[in-house]
Parts: structure tokens; sequence; C-alpha cells
């Protein structure tokens, strides 16, 4: 608190600040204030003293008698600020050894010390920097006219001869006065004590305005709000938060009318996933993200030292009995590969971790053979249809030439509606071939769409795209790939705001009624809200042209011996599955691909039961797939209960914790070793019976649980379905690093979220086995279907595959 005012920093927050202050302290003392001190010192040695230099006579001319303010304020305005400096630097030094005291949840050690120092800071020091400030932009009012009178005076009184000395002119009068033109350095040094000076009255500024407009003081009570009214505040926040993200990225993204968007869903959710009144600032809880990694690490290594130790026991067994027996007990075959694997199971309130192992695909075998396969050959798919602008992502040397020549050039953005004549051509009997509804005048998202899937008219043919995004519209695209004697429904996934608001459509639908008319089974099973209404969305369309009925049913069917390919990925690929479904009973041999599917799509049933015509593919720590809210309510638990058990200053925690060799960012050997990752952890938090219980933290931490769990129990039984990922599950995880400087530098500029160098092993597992959210610097960028793409066809050129 700072003024009685709550900040969104702790006091452990302040030890970067102080380290940039005190920087930029020092560079003020020395490379700034130096020349200037040293153009002074120069100019009284010219002047015969310092005060013939700060009052010296002026002209009797009336534009010159204020000609000797600019030595004296420049005298002054030197002087105040090295003092400024000065006394900041000490301040700063003592701030940053006070604010290191104690450990995030214990702030006595720092917390009235640090206010007090800060207040100081802000106030006294503030308002005489901002003065300070004030006579540097004044002095520089005084400076064209000193030297302009200086020089007349010089002109004036006798005879002048010019010289020039290194990077002065140097005027000399015959009676041997010496007058200079100021030298660039000192005035090159000023402008930059005066900018850094007024960068800092700025942003002191900004925060006395910021606690001005805050009228939230700490010591006074104020009357909590309604529940509804707080959801009812969430969604307009996120109505108006998207707008903006609209008009801020020029609608490239979407976000024309999202005020019609619903937020109801969202909103409760936020609603309940914050209520509760925890001191924590947002450093916290990237700090507690910081130990959760390393503490999911030692899990990983645990696991894999525990399934390795079971596996060399059973081949020591096998090997002492001459029997196959013991070859399959727990159900582990020493002679099949393997990965070891650790899954987390909830009972109650209590959280507990197996460890376990999965079988790694073998391309020897036709199963896992075809998998992969047909995994990397239709991933192009999924990723064409989001057309030029991942593919300039992906491609940014080459991607704009090629998008140019392509198509009719570059610098159009504007998407016209559809042409009677393009409505009409869809409605009739014949087959379109490169119809594309949505495209800019330009045709640069069907130029794209065409290069990222390498259709080139003889193994594959663009059929139809609609690239519309809205509430009421996805963009899909119809592709004929005749290789494989497909036909290929690309649905596009989470791209633009408004498919975010429909990501958000958490609450479960029913799929009873759907099941009735589609002629599946879907009593009490239920689905992702965005992912139905996505559905029926596209199953409109399709039915309005039916294209897939013209291309494979029916005598007059252009390649009735086709089979039906429905693939996407994020939002579309859930929307893939529940549309396989819906197609399945007419097209009895389609097949579902999905690339990193949704974690809450669909209830235990719904996911599994379509393994024999669905695949889905995941990457290493890809977050989509392991979303869900009772993951993301663990998430929420796991790391305050952690923030609450640390025990060393923040600033220990990033030091200890954070990847970093050298100039390079790089996993250490400890991120290897199980009892390294063991001691660090120990070293950074305390063991659960050394927690102080009537700490002020773990008071609120136990208040904001027991309301967590009364706003869960009134939601009813929709808070307690649980949702997976559908189809039979790959998941390519990473296992190794591949050593190169260049990686390391990439990896320091990227802030670890490339994959570059990073090798991956595709292995079986199953639908729940995504219960936990793995904390990764990837977890995001490990979601992007060029990431995915890129790494099966990697992997199908390693293994030999088409």
């Amino acid at each position: 608190h700072l003024f009685g005012r709550k900040t969104l920093l702790g006091g452990d927050d302040l030890q970067l600040p102080c380290l940039v202050g005190m920087t930029l302290r020092v560079l003020q003392l020395t490379a700034f204030l130096i020349p200037i001190w040293w153009h002074i010192a120069r100019e009284a040695r010219q002047h015969g003293s310092l005060w013939n230099y700060v009052w010296y006579d002026a002209d009797d001319d009336f534009h010159c008698r204020a000609s000797h303010m600019m030595p004296l304020l420049l005298l002054i305005y030197a002087s105040f600020s090295t003092l400024v400096a000065s006394v900041s630097l000490v301040w700063e030094a003592r701030l940053y050894r006070v604010s290191g005291q104690g450990c995030p949840t214990d702030t006595q050690p720092r917390s009235r010390k640090v206010e007090s120092m800060l207040e100081f800071k802000l106030l006294p020091i503030g308002i005489v920097l901002c003065l300070v400030v004030l006579l540097g932009l004044v002095t520089v009012c005084f400076a064209k006219t000193h030297y302009d009178c200086r020089k007349g005076q010089a002109v004036g009184s006798s005879s002048v001869y010019f010289t020039q000395d290194d990077d002065f002119w140097r005027y000399v009068t015959a009676e041997g006065d010496v007058f200079e033109n100021p030298p660039l350095l000192w005035w090159i040094a000023y402008a930059l004590l005066w900018v850094s000076q007024f960068v800092e009255v700025v942003a002191t500024v900004l925060t006395w305005m910021q606690f001005c407009s805050n009228s939230s003081r700490s010591g006074v009570t104020q009357q909590p709000l309604h529940h509804e009214m707080v959801e009812e505040l969430w969604a307009e926040r996120c109505t108006r938060g998207c707008e903006c993200l609209g008009r801020s990225t020029c609608f490239l993204f979407g976000g024309r009318n999202m005020d019609i968007g619903n937020y109801g869903d969202v909103a409760r959710a936020l609603t309940d996933f914050m209520e509760g009144d925890l001191d924590l600032v947002p450093s916290d809880l990237v700090m507690g993200f910081m130990i959760l990694q390393k503490i999911q690490r030692q899990r990983i290594l645990h696991a894999r030292t525990e399934v390795q130790r079971e596996s060399e026991l059973l081949v020591r067994e096998q090997e002492s009995n001459d029997s196959t027996e013991a070859s399959s007990h727990r159900g582990l075959n020493p002679n099949s590969k393997r990965h070891s694997f650790y899954i987390m199971h909830q009972e109650g309130s209590e959280t507990f971790y197996e460890s376990t192992s999965r079988k790694v695909l073998n391309i020897n075998k036709t199963l896992d053979r075809n998998v992969l396969q047909e995994g990397a050959r239709f991933s192009r798919y999924q990723l064409a249809i989001y057309t030029w602008v991942l593919y300039l992502y992906g491609n940014p040397v080459a991607g704009l030439p090629r998008l140019c020549a392509a198509s009719r050039g570059c610098g159009c953005c504007y998407r016209g509606g559809m042409h009677s004549g393009e409505d009409e051509e869809l409605m009739t009997n014949d087959i379109p071939s490169g119809l594309v509804v949505g495209d800019n005048w330009c045709k640069v998202h069907k130029a794209a769409l065409m290069i990222q899937a390498g259709i080139d008219d003889e193994t594959t043919e663009l059929i139809y795209a609609q690239l519309y995004n809205s509430f009421s519209e996805i963009p899909y695209c119809i592709i004929v790939d005749h290789a494989w004697k497909s036909v290929v429904l690309a649905i596009r996934g989470t791209f633009s705001l408004e498919d975010c608001v429909t990501d958000v459509l958490i609450d479960p639908s029913s799929l009873e009624e759907m099941g009735d008319e589609f002629g599946f089974d879907g009593q009490d099973q239920y689905c992702h809200g965005g992912v139905m209404s996505c559905a029926r969305i596209v199953y409109r369309d399709l039915e309005r042209h039916g294209l897939l009925d013209k291309l494979l049913l029916g005598d007059m069917a252009k390649f009735p011996d086709y089979s039906l390919r429905v693939v996407g990925h994020s939002l579309g690929a859930g929307t893939a599955t529940l549309i396989s479904y819906m197609l399945k009973r007419k097209f009895p041999t389609l097949r579902c691909i999905n690339y990193s599917p949704p974690g809450c799509s669909f209830t235990w049933r719904m996911a599994t039961e379509c393994k024999d015509w669905c695949t889905a593919f995941v990457l290493d720590s890809d977050l989509v797939p392991r979303l869900s809210l009772d993951a993301l309510e663990h998430l929420r638990d796991e790391v305050i209960d952690l923030v609450g058990r640390v025990k060393v200053p923040k600033a220990e925690v990033a030091k200890r914790t954070f990847p970093v060799s050298g100039f390079v960012c790089r996993d250490s050997g400890r991120n290897h070793d199980v009892d390294a990752l063991a001691d660090l952890v120990d070293g950074l938090l305390n063991e659960h019976g050394e927690i102080d219980l009537n700490s002020d933290y773990q008071i609120q931490l136990e208040s904001f649980k027991s309301i967590q769990e009364e706003r869960r129990s009134s939601r009813g039984l929709t808070r307690s379905i649980l949702m997976y990922p559908p189809g039979r599950m790959v998941h390519f995880m990473k296992i190794g690093e591949k050593p190169s400087w260049k990686n390391g530098i990439v990896k320091c500029v990227t802030c670890c979220t490339t994959n570059i160098g990073s090798q991956y092993t595709p292995i079986w597992v199953k639908n729940d086995d995504f219960n936990e959210i793995t904390v990764s610097p990837t977890m995001g960028t490990d979601h992007f279907p060029n990431r995915l793409n890129d790494t099966m066809q990697l992997l199908a050129d390693e293994c030999g595959l088409d």
C-alpha cells in the first residue's frame, strides 16, 4: 500500500526496478553530468574564475541584459541534478536491500520500510525532480541569447580572427580575449540528461494521477458487490476488451460485431474462479508458475525412474524364470518400447500422482505406421484453412513474394461479399472448381490456401472454400486428395475474436436431441457448447450447397469410390469430431483427424467411442488439450498453495529457476537430475508442517477455498461433468534437444518459446491423460498449427513415410 491505497506491485517486486534506477543514476552522474561540469570548469578558467563566468557584465544592449542568466541557471541545474541523482542512488540502494527481506507472504520485515521509502521517493524527491526539469528547460531558453551576445561583444570590441581547435570554433580578439562556441559534446550530454529526467517526471506524474483516481483505501471497508452484479461487470469487461482488440488490430482478427456475443459463460467462470480475497500481486503468481514447472519436471523424472526400475525388474525376472509370465506383469512388456508418464488422480479434495508408461508408436507395425502417415498427410489441410496470416508467420522471408506471385498483388484487404454469380454456380448441379467465398479482391486467401495445401491440380484439387467468419459463419474448405482417394473437409480453429467468444461457451450442451436426429447415442452425453454451435453452423452450410453429396453419393457422384475425411485444429478439431458423428450415418467410411483438440470437448463415452475412426494428435505441452474448468481450478489451487510455502525472496526464486547459462537459454543439468530438482524445490519451499497456519495469508487462503467450494456446489451438476479430448490420442512428447549454440541464442531471443532443435517421439496416450495443465514456456506456442504440422512432417521424413 502507498498513501493508503493498494497497488499491483509487491514490495519484493522492486529489486529489478531499483537495479534499473541505480544504473540510470550512475549513467547520469558519469556520462551526462561529467561533460557538463567539465564545460562549466573550462568556462570558469577562461573567465578567470567561476564568479566572473556566472556574473560577467552584460552589454548595455537591452537584448543582452539577461544573457548572464544562462551560466547562472546552468550552474544551479547541474548542482541540483548532481544532488538529486546522488540522493536517489543512495535511496534506491537502500530500497533494493530492504525489498529483498522476507518472502512473498511474509511481508512484515519489509512492508512498512518499503512503503515509507517509496512515499518519500514519490513526493519530496519527485517534486524536486520536477523543479529540476523545469529549471533545465528554462536554462536552454537563455542559451541562444547568451552565446549570441558573447559573440557580439567579441566582434564589436576589436578585430577578431578565427581558429578551429578540435570540436569547437574559437573567436580570438586582438586583445587576446577568447570566446568559444559551445562544444557539441556537452550539449549532447545535457540533452540526454534532461530527457532521462523528463521521462522520470512523466512516470512520477502518472503514478500520482493513478493514486488520485483510485478511491479504494486499505482502511475503508467497501460494500461487497452481489454475485450477479460481478458477473455483469465481467461480461461488460469482456465485451469492451474484445471491441478494443478488434479496433486496435484494424479488424485483422475480426471483432466487428462483438456486442452481440454471448459472454455469460465466461463471466460466470471468471466470477467463480476469482471470487475471494487473496493478498497477491501478478508477480507472485508468475513465481508460483516457475516453481510449479520445476515440480512437474521432478514428477516426470520420478515417473521415468519408477517405470525404468519396474521394466528392469521384469527383465531380470524373465531371465531368471525363463518364462513369459513376468513380461505381462502390470501390463508392461519389456520387449516393447515404452515411454514413462505420470498421471494425476483426484479423489475428493485429495490429489495424488501415479507413475505409468505408454507405448511408443512403432513404424514397423501397420496400425502405427498408417496413423503417422495419415496424420502427416492431412495436417497440411488443417494448416491451409488459416490462409495467409499463418502462412506469412511461418514463412516471414519468402512468404510475401510467393503470395504476391500467386495472387493479384498485395495491399488489398477488403473482403467482398458473395456475388450472385458465385451463389448461382454453387447452387447448380455442377460441382465448382476452386470457388472461394469471402476472399478479398487480391485473392490472397485462396493463394495461401493453395500453397499451404500443396494443390497442384494433379494430386489435389480445391473444390470450395467458405472464408467468412462471424458468430453465424465458420471458415472451412472442401479439397479432393486424389493420391489418398479422399474428399477432405477442413474446418478452421480459433483465429478471430469471434472464435474466442465461441471458445468460452464452456457450459456443456446435451447431445441427446442431436443423437436422435443423426443416429448416434447421445443419451446422458454432453459436448462443449461452442463446439455444438460451430457444428450446427457448418452442417447447415454443407446441407445448403450439398457438395459432399455431389462428390461422394449417388449414381451421379464424381468420386463414388473416395472416402470422406474431416480434419480440424483446436476448436475446429472438436467441431470436426461432432460433424463426423452427424455425417457418419450418411458416410460410413468417414474418418476424422484431429489436431490439438480442446480438452473439454466431450464426455467420456462420446470421446472414446470414436476411436476406431477418429485420431487426435497433440504436441508436447500444448495447453488447449488440457484445458477444462477442473484443470484450471487445480492449477490455480496448486499455484496459490506454492506461493504460501515459499520461504525465500522472490528474486532468489527467479535466480534459481530461470534457465540461463552464459548468454544463451538452455536447460541446466539439474533439469535432468531428479535429486538436484528435489534439492532445488526443498531450498525454495517450506514443508507443509512448517507453515504457520495462523498467518494472514493462510487465513485468507482457507477463506478463499471455502468460498470456491461454495460457488462450485451452487452451480449444480453441470460443473461436475467431466470432459475429455476425443479420438485415439497420439502425443508427440519432447525427449531432448539437439545441442547447438545457435539454438540457445534463438531460445534466448524468443524467451524459450521456440521448439527449434527439439526432438519428439510419438506415444499412444489415453483421453484422460491430459487432466493436468503442464507449465512450460512452449505451452502456448505448441498449440500453433504450423508447429504441429512441421513436427509431423519432419517425423514422417525421418521415418521414410510418404
